[in-house]
Parts: structure tokens; C-alpha cells; sequence
């Protein structure tokens, strides 16, 4: 992202803002020169000991000048973060809104690390354009045109001689600054994801870890991986630091190049004795303009790699747009096949569900049962040479996303916990379900026992990752959203596997039965629950 790509996209309000931020960045920076001249001014002026009144503008200058960098540079600070994070909610959400048609199928190698890091981290620096990019380098610029306009005002020559110092002071600056920046951005941008990665299996995996003895193998991976984090970042400072020694030494020979110019032009009268200290402090300020130079260029390389990682996050394919809608729940595949990684998962495979219609899927594992449940889903696509896959009438590579999902419902065997409350949880298949009617749901599906031993019942919070509830008790409100959930077709992927079988076909009776009309797809090992269903189809590995 450029700023030039950035002021297109911007509605009239961020526009504004940015403006104002800039001039309020300006006064900033501008503040501290004339602070330094001004300074000069008075302290030679007073060395002549003037009546006392003469000096009160200058007085009253300096403390202006001092008052408004502190207050300038919080006020820009004020509109550039506000402008920044009303901008970050905004990407955010459209980073989001792309990903989704991808997720969870097509999303090719990326992980969920990768997408967690470019949600977060990388977000984050696009909405550093504005603050840590656009605002600085246009104070500066406007800041340090500002201080060569007043040299020349003071002396002529003295402008000439401020701009050339200036422009080698930039040059130096600039040149080391943007080669570091393009390799260390980079490099920062993979290290920092390395780390993420090796974090997110560190707690995603942290009970197996600890079974298998493999926690201090991973303790050491993700210090590895922290270790390269914190010496790319010692490089910055590193550069840092060199750019603070560079505007020292600019100090330094541009008051003595402007003592060169303006020493003469005050011994001949064509330059008041008190402005020599004037414009030397004036130019001294002037240095210290620049000095932000370095990370302004280290931000926008920064951007840059976070706008292009983001760009390579959102596949290349397109999503799924159709706007085909299901009459109903019926299933019809001809020919389905699907390969990932290399090998051939579905091969051929036939399925018919009639509306209304129980149709048991068994077969060994492995041979693609949910894998066929994940086409049915539109999570997942077809190889090109496949035959034809519809619901309700809809082929299913055309069918509008959000209709194909109103249509068929799902309970998996692992279903997602939210850090919330059980009828939460639970409101994610209905949100507009009251309380007793989630309670009903929970205990239909034999979760009353659980339910009573709790003190707050279902407004109890599960915690991360739902660490408060069992596998069981998990799975239980899975079934819940399923018989909740409503659609024409409802896809059991062995929802209830890690409940006793009496519980498990109980709880999987009272789902099928909610709706009669319904159809259901229920994906078994096990011979007691095949008496839901009105026939079996058997898949066997490869289709």
C-alpha cells in the first residue's frame, strides 16, 4: 500500500483528519528550530543588556514555541491514532470478509498462524501508514523547507548553504536506512511469523507435548525462534543509533557552515550581530528535523512487506460466488472426485439423499467420509474433471454460499468451543433462541446431569477452548445447534463418538427427530445408530 493508494481510498472524513494531523505534525516539528533560534536571539540580545521590556516578545516566544511542541505533537498524536485505528477496525474487517469464502478449505498451504499473523501484526502496520509514514514525512518536509525559507530571510546566502547541508544530511541518512530497511523488514516479517507459528503449536499442543516428553524440545524451538526476533531487532537499534550519530555530526557542520556565511555578513553590517546566534541555532534545529528521517523509511518499508504478505495471504482464486439457491435438502453426486496432497481421496463416488430422506454413511477411516461431508458443505472443491455435485438442485460450485449453509447443517465430531457462556455457545447455530428454549435443546440431547451439577447452568463460562467441558459435553452442544439449527438437511459427522452408545443414539435420535421433514446424513462406525437411518451407503477408500 502507498500513500498515494491510501489518500484514493479514503472517504472525506480520513482525509480531513489526515490534514489536520499533518498540520498539527508540522507545528510539532517546526516548534523546536524556532524554539532553538528564538532562544539564541534572546540570550544574545540580553548579553546587551537592553532595557528589560525590549525582550518581552522574545520572552513570550520562547515559552509559545515550548509550550506548543508538547501540546501540537499530543493533539497529533490524537488525530493521526484516532484516524489510524478507525482505519485498522476497517482493514481488519475487510482482510476478514476475504478470507472467509476461502476458509477453511482454501487456504492451500497457509496456516492458521499465517492467517493470525496477518490479521493481527500485519494489519497493524498498514495502519502505521498514516502515523509512522505519511505524517512525519510530510512535517518534515514541510518543517525543514520552512527552516531554509527563514535562513534565507535572515541572509540570503545562509538559505543556500542551510538546503545543502540539509541535503546531505538526508542523503546520509536516508541511503543506509532504506538498504537496512529492505532487508530487515523482510526478514522481521518471516522471523516474526516463524515465532507465531511455533507458538500457536506450543499452545495448541501443549497437553501432547507434555505426554510425549517433547516440551523442552519446543521450549527451545520457540526460544530459537525469539532469539532471531530480538537480533533483527537489535539490528534496528543498531541503525537507530547510527542515524542519532549522523544528525549529531550534521549539527555540527551545518552551524559550521552557516557561521561561515553569517560571521562575514555581520562583520560588513549586512547581518545584525544578535541573528548570527539566531540562524546558527536555527540551522542546529533544523538537523534535528531530520533526524526522523530513518524511521519514517524503515515504516514504510515495513508497510510495504505487510501490504504485500497480506496480498499473498487472500488465495488467488476466486472465491465461491454463485447464485444458485437450494430448493431443498436432497443430495445428488455423480462422479465425485478429489485429491489432496497427491492422493486420490474421492474416486468416482455416487450419493443420493432424497428430501426428507436418512441415509447412514459408514465406511473405514480414511476413506473420505468427511471429506465428501466438506464438498457438501462447500468447504472444499471438486478436482476440475469431477462429475456433478448438487443440493436441493443447486451444483454446489455455483450455489450462493451463505444459501448452502442455510440449507445443510453440521455437527462435526470435534465442534469449535467459544471462550463464552453454554447458551452462547449454543446461540451460534440460533441466535434469536431464549434461554429456555437453548435449555430444552441441551437436555434433549441428554446434557441435563451436566447442566444441574452447575451453579449458573447454561450461563456458565466454558473458558478457552471450552477447557471447562469434556469431549462429551463438547460434542453435546454440538448436537444442540444441530436440533436447533434448522436447514432442510442436517450432516452428522460422528457428532456423538465420544459418548456412551445408549447416550450417543439418544442424543442422536432427538436431533433427527426435531424436524421430521429434515434430512439427515449421518456418518457412523457404529452398527446401533445404522437404525436411523432409512438405508446405508458404505464408501470404501478411494470411492
Amino acid at each position: 500500500m502507498t500513500a498515494r493508494g491510501w489518500w484514493r481510498d479514503a472517504n472525506r472524513d480520513d482525509r480531513r483528519r489526515l490534514a489536520l494531523a499533518v498540520l498539527l505534525g508540522t507545528a510539532a516539528t517546526l516548534a523546536t528550530p524556532a524554539l532553538l533560534a528564538l532562544s539564541g536571539f534572546l540570550l544574545a540580545r540580553a548579553a546587551q543588556a537592553p532595557p528589560i521590556l525590549t525582550l518581552g516578545a522574545a520572552i513570550v516566544g520562547v515559552r509559545f514555541f515550548g509550550l506548543l511542541r508538547a501540546a501540537a505533537r499530543y493533539a497529533e498524536r490524537l488525530v493521526g491514532h484516532d484516524l489510524a485505528l478507525g482505519r485498522l477496525g476497517r482493514e481488519r474487517v475487510a482482510l476478514f470478509e476475504a478470507l472467509t469464502p476461502h476458509v477453511p478449505g482454501r487456504l492451500g498451504t497457509r496456516t492458521s498462524a499465517d492467517v493470525l499473523d496477518g490479521l493481527v501484526a500485519d494489519v497493524d502496520r498498514l495502519a502505521d501508514l498514516p502515523v509512522r509514514v505519511v505524517v512525519p514525512a510530510c512535517s518534515i518536509a514541510l518543517a525543514a523547507g520552512a527552516c531554509v525559507l527563514a535562513a534565507t530571510l535572515l541572509l540570503p546566502a545562509a538559505g543556500p548553504v542551510l538546503a545543502v547541508a540539509l541535503g546531505l544530511q538526508a542523503l546520509l541518512l536516508a541511503v543506509p536506512a532504506r538498504r537496512a530497511a529492505a532487508l530487515d523488514a523482510d526478514a522481521r516479517a518471516a522471523a516474526r511469523a516463524a515465532l507465531q507459528q511455533e507458538l500457536v503449536t506450543t499452545l495448541d499442543a501443549s497437553a501432547e507435548l507434555v505426554a510425549w516428553g517433547a516440551a523442552g524440545r519446543q521450549t527451545t524451538r520457540v526460544a530459537a525462534a525469539g532469539a532471531r526476533v530480538d537480533a533483527l531487532a537489535g539490528r534496528a537499534a543498531r541503525l537507530a543509533s547510527g542515524g542519532t550519530a549522523t544528525t549529531i555530526a550534521a549539527g555540527a557542520w551545518t552551524l559550521a557552515a552557516l557561521l561561515a556565511v553569517a560571521l562575514p555578513a555581520a562583520a560588513d553590517g549586512r547581518l545584525d550581530g544578535v541573528l548570527v546566534a539566531a540562524l546558527a541555532l536555527l540551522g542546529l534545529g533544523a538537523t534535528e528535523v531530520l533526524g526522523g528521517l530513518p524511521d519514517v523509511l524503515v515504516a514504510r518499508r515495513e508497510v510495504a512487506t505487510a501490504a504485500q504478505r497480506l496480498a499473498a495471504l487472500v488465495p488467488d482464486a476466486p472465491p465461491r460466488t454463485g447464485d444458485e439457491h437450494p430448493a431443498d435438502g436432497s443430495v445428488h453426486v455423480r462422479d465425485l472426485r478429489l485429491s489432496r496432497g497427491g492422493r486420490t481421496i474421492l474416486d468416482g463416488v455416487d450419493l443420493d439423499v432424497a428430501a426428507g430422506e436418512r441415509v447412514a454413511l459408514t465406511g473405514p477411516s480414511g476413506c473420505g467420509k468427511s471429506t465428501l461431508v466438506d464438498v457438501l458443505l462447500g468447504f472444499v472443491d471438486p478436482d476440475p474433471a469431477s462429475g456433478a455435485v448438487t443440493v436441493g438442485g443447486a451444483d454446489v460450485s455455483r450455489a450462493d454460499g451463505a444459501a448452502l449453509r442455510r440449507t445443510v447443517r453440521w455437527a462435526p465430531q470435534d465442534p469449535h468451543v467459544f471462550p463464552t457462556t453454554i447458551a452462547a455457545n449454543v446461540r451460534v447455530a440460533a441466535p434469536d433462541a431464549d434461554d429456555a428454549t437453548v435449555e430444552a435443546a441441551l437436555r434433549a440431547v441428554g446434557a441435563g446431569p451436566w447442566l444441574d451439577r452447575l451453579p449458573r447452568g447454561i450461563h456458565t463460562r466454558l473458558g478457552e477452548l471450552g477447557e471447562h467441558a469434556s469431549g462429551g459435553e463438547r460434542q453435546r452442544i454440538g448436537l444442540a445447534r444441530a436440533l436447533l439449527g434448522g436447514g432442510r438437511l442436517v450432516v452428522l459427522d460422528e457428532p456423538a463418538s465420544q459418548l456412551p452408545r445408549a447416550d450417543a443414539l439418544a442424543a442422536l435420535t432427538a436431533v433427527a427427530d426435531a424436524d421430521p421433514t429434515r434430512g439427515v446424513l449421518l456418518v457412523t462406525h457404529r452398527p446401533e445408530e445404522l437404525a436411523l437411518a432409512d438405508r446405508e451407503v458404505h464408501l470404501t477408500p478411494g470411492g
